[in-house]
Protein backbone atom coordinates (compact mmCIF):
# COMPACT_ATOMS: atom_id res chain seq x y z
CA UNK A 1 0.00 0.00 0.00
CA UNK A 2 1.54 3.28 -1.09
CA UNK A 3 1.86 6.40 1.00
CA UNK A 4 -0.82 8.21 -1.02
CA UNK A 5 -3.42 5.48 -0.42
CA UNK A 6 -2.65 5.43 3.32
CA UNK A 7 -3.03 9.20 3.42
CA UNK A 8 -6.31 8.99 1.53
CA UNK A 9 -7.75 6.32 3.83
CA UNK A 10 -6.73 8.21 6.97
CA UNK A 11 -8.20 11.46 5.67
CA UNK A 12 -11.54 9.83 4.80
CA UNK A 13 -11.72 8.25 8.25
CA UNK A 14 -10.97 11.63 9.80
CA UNK A 15 -13.60 13.48 7.77
CA UNK A 16 -16.22 10.77 8.35
CA UNK A 17 -15.88 11.25 12.10
CA UNK A 18 -16.20 15.03 12.13
CA UNK A 19 -19.64 16.57 12.41
CA UNK A 20 -20.45 20.06 13.62
CA UNK A 21 -23.97 21.02 14.54
CA UNK A 22 -25.54 23.80 16.55
CA UNK A 23 -27.18 22.08 19.51
CA UNK A 24 -26.97 18.44 18.59
CA UNK A 25 -24.25 15.88 18.84
CA UNK A 26 -23.84 14.40 15.39
CA UNK A 27 -23.00 10.80 14.73
CA UNK A 28 -21.89 10.22 11.16
CA UNK A 29 -21.71 6.96 9.28
CA UNK A 30 -20.46 6.71 5.68
CA UNK A 31 -22.81 5.14 3.13
CA UNK A 32 -20.10 3.10 1.40
CA UNK A 33 -17.89 0.99 3.69
CA UNK A 34 -14.16 1.65 3.68
CA UNK A 35 -13.44 -1.80 2.18
CA UNK A 36 -14.96 -0.78 -1.15
CA UNK A 37 -12.73 2.29 -1.15
CA UNK A 38 -9.61 0.20 -0.53
CA UNK A 39 -10.52 -2.34 -3.22
CA UNK A 40 -11.13 0.47 -5.71
CA UNK A 41 -7.75 1.98 -4.86
CA UNK A 42 -5.90 -1.36 -4.80
CA UNK A 43 -6.95 -2.15 -8.37
CA UNK A 44 -4.06 -0.81 -10.38
CA UNK A 45 -5.81 1.69 -12.60
CA UNK A 46 -4.14 4.08 -15.00
CA UNK A 47 -4.14 6.83 -12.38
CA UNK A 48 -1.11 8.23 -10.62
CA UNK A 49 -1.00 8.28 -6.79
CA UNK A 50 -1.61 12.04 -6.75
CA UNK A 51 -4.64 11.59 -9.01
CA UNK A 52 -5.97 8.93 -6.60
CA UNK A 53 -5.49 11.36 -3.74
CA UNK A 54 -7.21 14.21 -5.58
CA UNK A 55 -10.05 11.96 -6.71
CA UNK A 56 -10.72 10.88 -3.10
CA UNK A 57 -10.52 14.40 -1.71
CA UNK A 58 -12.71 15.98 -4.39
CA UNK A 59 -15.40 13.30 -4.22
CA UNK A 60 -18.73 14.48 -2.75
CA UNK A 61 -19.16 13.58 0.88
CA UNK A 62 -22.20 11.36 1.40
CA UNK A 63 -22.97 10.48 4.99
CA UNK A 64 -26.02 9.54 6.97
CA UNK A 65 -26.50 11.97 9.83
CA UNK A 66 -28.09 10.83 13.03
CA UNK A 67 -28.69 13.71 15.39
CA UNK A 68 -28.78 12.98 19.09
CA UNK A 69 -30.36 15.53 21.40
CA UNK A 70 -29.38 16.09 25.00
CA UNK A 71 -31.56 16.47 28.08
CA UNK A 72 -34.61 18.73 28.18
CA UNK A 73 -34.38 21.07 31.18
CA UNK A 74 -37.72 21.12 33.03
CA UNK A 75 -39.08 22.70 36.19
CA UNK A 76 -41.04 19.58 37.10
CA UNK A 77 -40.02 16.14 35.94
CA UNK A 78 -42.58 13.60 34.79
CA UNK A 79 -42.31 10.10 33.45
CA UNK A 80 -43.62 9.99 29.89
CA UNK A 81 -43.86 6.21 29.51
CA UNK A 82 -43.68 3.06 31.61
CA UNK A 83 -39.96 2.60 30.93
CA UNK A 84 -38.90 6.05 32.19
CA UNK A 85 -37.20 6.12 35.57
CA UNK A 86 -36.01 8.95 37.83
CA UNK A 87 -32.42 9.22 39.05
CA UNK A 88 -30.95 11.89 41.35
CA UNK A 89 -27.34 12.82 40.64
CA UNK A 90 -25.37 15.86 41.81
CA UNK A 91 -28.42 17.46 43.46
CA UNK A 92 -30.47 17.26 40.25
CA UNK A 93 -33.21 14.95 39.15
CA UNK A 94 -32.95 13.14 35.83
CA UNK A 95 -35.52 11.13 33.89
CA UNK A 96 -33.85 8.47 31.76
CA UNK A 97 -35.67 6.26 29.27
CA UNK A 98 -33.86 3.37 27.58
CA UNK A 99 -36.56 2.78 24.95
CA UNK A 100 -37.27 6.40 23.93
CA UNK A 101 -34.16 8.62 24.27
CA UNK A 102 -36.29 11.67 23.46
CA UNK A 103 -37.88 11.33 26.92
CA UNK A 104 -34.64 12.36 28.67
CA UNK A 105 -35.24 15.25 31.08
CA UNK A 106 -33.20 17.11 33.64
CA UNK A 107 -34.50 19.25 36.51
CA UNK A 108 -33.57 22.91 36.64
CA UNK A 109 -30.79 23.75 39.02
CA UNK A 110 -32.05 25.33 42.22
CA UNK A 111 -30.83 28.89 42.69
CA UNK A 112 -28.44 29.46 45.56
CA UNK A 113 -30.61 31.91 47.48
CA UNK A 114 -33.47 29.40 47.43
CA UNK A 115 -31.41 26.87 49.35
CA UNK A 116 -29.97 29.13 52.04
CA UNK A 117 -30.57 28.09 55.63
CA UNK A 118 -31.43 31.12 57.74
CA UNK A 119 -30.33 31.07 61.35
CA UNK A 120 -31.53 33.31 64.19
CA UNK A 121 -34.68 34.29 62.33
CA UNK A 122 -38.23 33.98 63.51
CA UNK A 123 -41.57 34.13 61.77
CA UNK A 124 -43.84 34.26 64.83
CA UNK A 125 -46.02 37.24 65.79
CA UNK A 126 -44.71 37.28 69.36
CA UNK A 127 -41.23 38.61 69.83
CA UNK A 128 -38.87 36.79 72.13
CA UNK A 129 -37.42 40.00 73.61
Amino acid sequence: MSFATKLLLNSTRLWNGIGISCRFHTLMRPIAPAETLTTAINHNQSLTPTANLQQGLLAPFNALLQQVAGFKVKGRLKRRCKDCYVVIRQERGYVICPTHPRHKQMAMKKRDYKSWILTHATQSKERGF
